[in-house]
């Protein structure tokens, strides 16, 4: 798969709503929350997103976050949630996929959901966001839960492991 971006909706420094490939069959993947992926090069977790993508016959990504603040350390991700900023995700978001009818949505944050007692909740409020209307969403998750019971990062998961069912309803 090549790095070909259609949209980045976001600001270079600061936070990333939406990363999306050029593409008619993505793999919508959630994260915990953007590095330095921009429009013009990806990092290893996006590199990684399209492996998986590309293994599981996608032609292309839509990378979104459970928080927007671009960090390359979880350690500056902000303690206390920024509620413009989620809110701004969220719109994001909504207005990216209005015209999808149904989505094949990876969760992939790793154990890092755990280290902000916001995050659960930023992913229930996507949840509801991608699943407005009558859009069908297939769940997905790679390979087994983490065992404190968290969907794989794709950086701490070998493609081996493969796409499995994500029961939402359970982890919510």
């Amino acid at each position: 798969m090549d790095y070909q971006i259609d949209k980045m909706i976001g600001d270079e420094n600061t936070h990333r709503y939406v990363l999306a490939s050029k593409g008619i069959k993505p793999l919508v993947v959630i994260g915990v929350n953007p590095s330095t992926a921009n429009e013009h090069k990806p990092d290893p977790t996006i590199r990684k997103v399209m492996g998986f993508a590309e293994r599981n016959k996608y032609d292309s990504f839509v990378m979104l976050n459970l928080y927007a603040q671009r960090s390359t350390d979880f350690k500056g991700v902000h303690r206390e949630r920024d509620m413009k900023l989620h809110q701004g995700n969220l719109d994001a978001i909504r207005e990216y996929f209005k015209m999808y009818d149904d989505l094949d949505v990876l969760v992939a944050w790793g154990n890092h959901i755990r280290k902000r007692n916001y995050l659960l909740d930023c992913f229930r409020d996507i949840a509801n966001v991608l699943q407005e209307g009558k859009r069908k969403i297939s769940w997905m998750q790679i390979g087994k839960l983490t065992k404190p019971g968290h969907a794989r990062h794709p950086l701490h998961a070998r493609y081996d492991f493969g796409l499995k069912t994500f029961d939402i309803d359970s982890y919510l």
